[in-house]
């Protein structure tokens, strides 16, 4: 079974909502905002001011985007099914094609949506919730 790492960088649980980072060997890593569990748009996450915008319109809603700390509770390995270019994440209602160098995102079985100011970042493993660039 394959695995990536799933780590909810800027979270809140109650909502259910926030920026995570996936770590996957042939993806890399990156970065989506979810909300209700669903995959909205992906963020750039060497842009700090990317997630200041976030943590300010959550706030703006009386929403607080914890930082993902604690090993173990805002990391987890989630199962990964790859079909040619197409990484699924059941788990986390997530699949991500890879296409002509060019990565796009979706919901289970949702429309999909080509990845905004992607950047590629080389793949590491999440050893570190200090910095996982």
């Amino acid at each position: 079974m394959k695995t990536a790492y799933f780590h909810r960088a800027y979270w809140c649980y109650e909502n259910n909502l926030g920026i995570a980072k996936i770590h996957h060997e042939p993806l890399g890593i990156l970065a989506i905002l979810f909300e209700n569990g669903v995959p909205v748009v992906n963020v750039n996450f060497l842009k700090k001011d990317e997630f200041s915008y976030y943590w300010q319109k959550y706030k703006k809603q009386g929403i607080t985007l914890h930082l993902g700390m604690k090993v173990g509770i805002d990391t987890e390995l989630t199962r990964v099914i790859e079909k040619e270019n197409i990484f699924k994440f059941p788990e986390i209602n997530l699949e991500v094609k890879l296409e002509n160098n060019v990565r796009y995102f979706r919901s289970l079985d949702g429309e999909w949506t080509e990845f905004d100011d992607d950047v590629f970042v080389e793949y590491k493993p999440c050893d570190s919730l200090i910095d996982v660039r």
